[in-house]
C-alpha cells in the first residue's frame, strides 16, 4: 500500500437507497431493519480497524486510520447486506463513499471539508455501490479493482472531483450535478459552516412550496441558497435553476431574466409570464429567485401566478424582506456564529466566523499558521464584523498585506478597509459600504431617518427607546413602530424578545457605523444623541422607584441597559454644554441610589464627573461625589477618598438617598471617629426628613464599619438599631443587609443568634439575586465558619463553595480573600491541614495579600490558626503548603479552592 500521510483519515458514509419509500410502506418492518443494518455496519467497521462517530439517520459515518482498511470495510459491509434475510417488502441496499484527507476531531466527531466531500460522494451513487475520490484511490494497490467513472460535479458547488467505482457491478448514471437539469454554477469558494442553517433550509423546501431566505447584506444568503438547491436536486427530475434578479431594474427586466435562465425562447403572441407558467408547468423542477427585496411586488405576483399554475414547482426565494404570498415560509439567516474572546487557536476553527475567516485567507495564499496575538485579533475581527461572511471575507483577503492586528486596529474605518478586490462579485458585493448602500437605498424616507436616529444605541434598545429618539421631525410614535417593522421585516434590524418578554431591538455594528455616519454627516447627532440621554435619566429615575421598592423586574432592566447608560454619561460629560453634563450626573446619581454602583461600575463612572460635580445639580452632587470617593478607597487613594467623602456630606441633606452618602464616609472614618459620626449623621437624616430605607443603610454601614475597626460593641449597637428599623421597612434589600451586619458583629460572642442572622439574609438575598452580592458573599463565608465550629463539615463546605463560586463569578476579589481567610478556620476544622495552609498563605502572602480579608479584631485569630497548622503539619510540609499558596495565580487558587472543597462525600465531625 502507497504511504499515507500523517494526520490524514478516511472517512466512510453509507445511507440505505429509497429508505423514506419503504419506511412509509411498512414503519415497523423497517425499525427492525435499520437497527439490524446499523448493527451490521458497526461491527465490520470495528472489525476492519474503524470507528463509527455519526449515525447519518439510514447509515454511518466512520474513520479509518488507512484507505486501505476503509475499502476492506465499504466491501464486507456491501456483501454482509446482501446475504441478510430482510423483514422489508425489498432489501436494504446501501449506498457507499469514501474520501481522504485531513479533518478535525472533537469530541469523538469529525468536521472539515474531507468529511463533507465524503458524504457528498456517497450522495451521487446507487444502491450497493462504493464510491471513492482519487485521494482515496491514490493511497491503494495498483492492482486494486477500481472503475473510473470520469469527473463529476458534487453538490458542494465545488470543483469537478474524478470518482471511481469500488469493484465490479453495474450501476445506473451517477447522481451527480451533471446528471440534472439545470444551471447552479461551480463555485470558486468553499461553503462553511451553515450546517444548522443548510438541515433547516432543507426542512422548509420539503414542507412548503415557496421558501424565502431573508437577511441583512452579506450574511451569505445566496450561497446558502446555492447550496441548499444543490443538495436538493435529486428531488426534481428537471433540475434546479437559478435566476439573478439582481440586474433586473422592473418587472420585465425580471420575466426576461427568469426566461433566460431556463433557456426559453419567446414566442409570437405569448407573453414572457405566460411563456413561463407553460414551460414549468409541465415540469417538476426548483427555481431559484435571488435577490427578490427591489422587486417584491413584481416578484410576488410572478410567483403566486406560477404556483397555482405549475403543481411541481418549488421556489427558493432570497430577500432582505419577505415576499408575502400566501403560504410562504420565511427562514431569517443570521451572521455567523462568532467565538469567544480569549477562546484558543484550536477553538478558532470550531467557530463559523473564524473558520471562513481561515479559509478565505488561505485561498488568498496568506499564512494562517496565526499564533495566539493574531488569534486573538482574528476573533475580536469576527466579533466586530458581527459574523457577517461578505465583510469576514473581504477582512480576511487584507491578511496578504496587513496583519490581523492591523485589521482590527482599522475596523472603526471599516467601510474604507473592507474594499473588496473580487472582480466577478456582483457590484453592490464589491465593497462593504456598497452592500449597505442597496439595502439603505430600498428604505423608505422615514424608515432611513429612523434608522440613522437608532445609530446613537450602542447595543439593545426597546420600542419607548427608539420613540423617544427617533420621535422628531414629524415622525410620531407610531411611525417609529411601523418603521422598527419595516426595518425587522427589510433585515437592518433585529428583534429578539428580552428576558421580560419584551421585544428588544438590535443593530448589528456594521449598520451602526453606517447610520452614525450619515447621522454625523447630517448634523444631528448631538440631538440624537441629547434625546437618548434624556430618555435614559428617566429610566435610571423608574429603575431606582422600582428597586427601592423592591421591585424585581427593575434589577435585569438595570442590566440590559448598562451600555445605554454608559454611553449616556459618556457623551453628557464629554459634551461643552452644562445641560448635557447634567443628564449624564442625573444618571450616575439614580443608579448609585439604587444601590448597584459597586457590580456594574458606576463608581468609575462618578471618578470622570467630579470636575463638573460642583456645576450640577445639588440632589446630584453628593451621590457623585461619594461614589468617586468610594472608587478612589478601592483604588487605594484614602487621602483622595476622604477628601471627597467630606465633600459628599455637604450636599447629603438635599440628596436623592442621603443615607448612601453618610454610609459611604464611614469608611473614611477611625475607631475614635466613628461612634461621633454616626450620631451627628443621625442628626442629618432628621433635617433631611429621610425615610426608614437611609436610617437603615446608615446604621447597617455603621455597623459593618465597627467591626471592620474592632469597635465590637458599637458594631453590635448598630447592627441591632438596623435589623429593628429594617422590619419597619419593607425594603428587601435593606432587611437583608442588615442581618448581615449583624451576623458579622454577633458571630464570635453570639454564633447561635449570628448564624439564624445571616441565613435569614442568605434566604432574602436569594429572593432578589445580585442585590447585594457582596454582602451575600461574606455571609456565606461566616456562614461556612459557624458551621465549622458546630461541626457540621458538609454545611460548612456548601457554604463555602457557593461563596467562593459567586466572588469568583462577580469578579469580587476582596470578597474572595475573605472567603479564603474563613475557609482557613473550615478546612482546618475538617482536618485537611494541608489546603488550610495553602488559604492562609494565599490571602497572607500571595495573590490577595493586599486584600483586607478580615476585620482588624480578627485577624489574630488567623494567626493562631496559621500557628496551629505549622505545629500539626510539621515545618517542612507547612512551608512547602505555604509557597504553594503564596506563589499560586489567582485562577489558580479558585481552581484550587473549589478542588479542595469537592473532594467526595463528608460527614459531620
Amino acid at each position: 500500500m502507497v504511504g499515507e500521510p500523517s494526520g490524514t483519515v478516511t472517512f466512510l458514509f453509507t445511507d440505505i437507497e429509497g429508505s423514506t419509500r419503504l419506511w412509509q410502506r411498512d414503519e415497523a418492518a423497517m425499525r427492525a431493519a435499520v437497527a439490524r443494518h446499523d448493527d451490521l455496519l458497526r461491527t465490520v467497521v470495528t472489525g476492519c480497524g474503524g470507528t463509527v462517530f455519526s449515525g447519518t439517520g439510514d447509515g454511518v459515518a466512520a474513520a479509518f486510520g488507512s484507505a486501505a482498511a476503509a475499502i476492506s470495510a465499504a466491501l464486507a459491509a456491501q456483501g454482509r447486506l446482501a446475504e441478510e434475510a430482510w423483514p422489508t417488502s425489498e432489501p436494504l441496499r446501501a449506498r457507499m463513499g469514501l474520501h481522504t484527507g485531513e479533518a478535525e476531531s472533537r469530541d469523538g466527531d469529525y468536521f472539515g471539508t474531507t468529511v463533507n466531500r465524503a458524504a457528498r460522494i456517497m450522495a451521487v451513487g446507487h444502491g450497493g455501490q462504493v464510491l471513492c475520490s482519487s485521494a482515496t484511490a491514490a493511497l491503494l494497490e495498483s492492482d486494486a479493482d477500481l472503475i473510473d467513472l470520469g469527473e463529476h460535479r458534487l453538490r458542494d458547488l465545488d470543483r469537478p472531483m474524478r470518482i471511481f467505482q469500488v469493484s465490479g457491478g453495474g450501476f445506473g448514471p451517477l447522481r451527480s450535478l451533471d446528471a440534472f437539469p439545470g444551471n447552479l454554477s461551480i463555485q470558486l469558494t468553499s461553503f462553511v459552516g451553515r450546517d444548522q442553517d443548510l438541515a433547516a433550509l432543507a426542512r422548509a423546501l420539503d414542507d412548503s412550496r415557496l421558501v424565502t431566505l431573508t437577511g441583512t447584506g452579506g450574511v451569505g444568503k445566496t450561497r446558502l441558497a446555492l447550496q441548499a438547491a444543490a443538495d436538493a436536486v435529486t428531488h426534481f427530475p428537471d433540475g434546479a435553476w437559478l435566476c439573478e434578479l439582481a440586474a433586473a431594474a422592473d418587472t420585465d427586466g425580471m420575466s426576461q431574466v427568469v426566461a433566460l435562465a431556463l433557456g426559453l425562447t419567446p414566442r409570437q403572441g405569448v407573453t414572457l409570464p405566460q411563456a413561463i407558467a407553460e414551460f414549468i408547468a409541465v415540469r417538476h423542477l426548483l427555481v431559484v429567485l435571488d435577490n427578490c427585496e427591489h422587486l417584491l411586488d413584481a416578484a410576488a405576483d410572478l410567483v403566486t401566478t406560477l404556483l397555482g399554475r405549475c403543481p411541481h414547482l418549488r421556489v427558493l426565494a432570497t430577500s432582505r424582506e419577505a415576499l408575502g404570498v400566501p403560504g410562504e415560509q420565511v427562514i431569517r439567516l443570521r451572521s455567523m456564529p462568532v467565538p469567544v474572546r480569549g477562546a484558543s487557536v484550536e477553538e478558532l476553527a470550531r467557530v463559523d466566523a473564524t473558520r471562513l475567516f481561515l479559509d478565505r485567507a488561505a485561498a488568498a495564499g496568506a499564512h494562517v499558521d496565526f499564533g495566539k496575538a493574531d488569534g486573538d485579533a482574528i476573533i475580536e475581527i469576527c466579533r466586530r464584523l458581527d459574523g457577517i461572511p461578505l465583510a469576514i471575507e473581504l477582512a480576511a483577503a487584507r491578511v496578504i498585506a496587513l496583519s490581523p492586528g492591523e485589521i482590527g486596529a482599522h475596523l472603526d474605518e471599516r467601510f474604507r478597509l473592507l474594499t473588496g478586490g473580487r472582480r466577478t462579485a456582483l457590484e453592490r458585493h464589491h465593497t462593504l459600504r456598497a452592500a449597505v448602500d442597496w439595502s439603505y437605498s430600498l428604505l423608505t424616507d422615514t424608515e432611513r431617518r429612523v434608522f440613522d436616529r437608532l445609530g446613537v444605541f450602542p447595543a439593545g434598545f426597546g420600542a419607548s427607546a427608539a420613540e423617544a429618539v427617533a420621535g422628531a421631525e414629524g415622525i410620531e410614535a407610531w411611525d417609529v413602530v411601523d418603521a422598527l417593522a419595516s426595518l425587522v421585516a427589510k433585515s437592518m434590524l433585529i428583534a429578539d424578545r428580552g428576558a421580560d418578554g419584551s421585544t428588544r431591538y438590535q443593530m448589528l455594528e456594521t449598520l451602526r457605523h453606517y447610520a452614525r455616519e450619515r447621522l454625523d454627516a447630517a448634523g444631528r447627532a448631538d440631538e440624537c444623541r441629547r434625546s437618548h440621554a434624556r430618555h435614559y435619566l428617566a429610566v435610571a429615575t423608574q429603575i431606582l422607584t422600582g428597586i427601592r421598592a423592591d421591585d424585581a423586574t427593575w434589577r435585569p432592566k438595570l442590566a440590559a441597559e448598562l451600555d445605554n447608560f454608559r454611553t449616556a454619561v459618556t457623551w453628557g460629560l464629554d459634551s461643552t454644554d452644562d445641560a448635557d453634563a447634567e443628564l449624564a450626573m442625573g444618571i450616575i446619581a439614580n443608579l448609585i441610589a439604587c444601590g448597584q454602583a459597586g457590580s456594574t461600575g458606576i463608581y468609575s463612572w462618578a471618578e470622570q464627573a467630579v470636575e463638573k460635580a460642583s456645576d450640577c445639580d445639588v440632589r446630584h452632587r453628593g451621590l457623585v461625589l461619594s461614589a468617586a470617593a468610594t472608587d478612589a478607597y478601592f483604588r487605594g487613594e484614602f487621602a483622595l477618598g476622604h477628601e471627597l467623602s467630606a465633600k459628599a456630606v455637604a450636599h447629603a441633606k438635599a440628596s436623592l438617598a442621603p443615607g448612601r452618602i453618610l454610609a459611604i464616609e464611614l469608611i473614611f472614618a477611625g475607631a475614635e471617629d466613628l461612634e461621633a459620626l454616626v450620631d451627628r449623621d443621625v442628626r442629618l437624616l432628621d433635617d433631611a426628613q429621610a425615610d426608614l430605607y437611609e436610617y437603615v443603610s446608615l446604621h447597617s454601614s455603621a455597623a459593618a464599619m465597627a467591626t471592620e475597626l474592632g469597635e465590637v460593641p458599637l458594631a453590635q449597637k448598630e447592627a441591632t438599631i438596623a435589623v429593628e428599623l429594617s422590619r419597619q421597612d419593607p425594603s428587601l434589600i435593606q432587611q437583608a443587609l442588615a442581618l448581615y451586619a449583624f451576623g458579622l458583629a454577633w458571630w464570635q460572642t453570639s454564633p447561635d443568634a449570628a448564624l439564624t442572622a445571616l441565613e435569614e439574609s442568605l434566604a432574602i438575598a436569594h429572593r432578589i439575586p445580585d442585590a447585594v452580592a457582596s454582602a451575600q458573599t461574606r455571609a456565606l463565608a461566616i456562614v461556612a465558619q459557624l458551621r465549622a465550629g458546630a461541626h457540621d463539615v458538609p454545611g460548612a463546605f456548601e457554604a463555602l463553595s457557593e461563596g467562593i463560586t459567586t466572588a469568583h463569578a462577580d469578579g469580587d476579589r476582596p470578597s474572595m480573600a475573605s472567603c479564603l481567610a474563613r475557609g482557613v478556620q473550615v478546612l482546618f476544622e475538617a482536618g485537611e491541614g494541608e489546603s488550610a495552609a495553602i488559604f492562609a498563605a494565599a490571602v497572607s502572602a500571595g495573590v490577595l495579600k493586599r486584600l483586607h480579608a478580615l476585620p482588624i479584631h480578627e485577624r489574630p485569630l488567623l494567626n493562631q490558626l496559621v500557628d496551629q497548622l505549622r505545629a500539626s503539619l510539621g515545618p517542612d510540609a507547612y512551608q512547602a503548603a505555604a509557597r504553594r499558596g503564596a506563589s499560586m495565580a489567582y485562577d489558580e487558587i479558585v481552581t484550587f479552592a473549589l478542588g479542595s472543597l469537592d473532594t467526595g462525600d463528608r460527614t459531620s465531625t
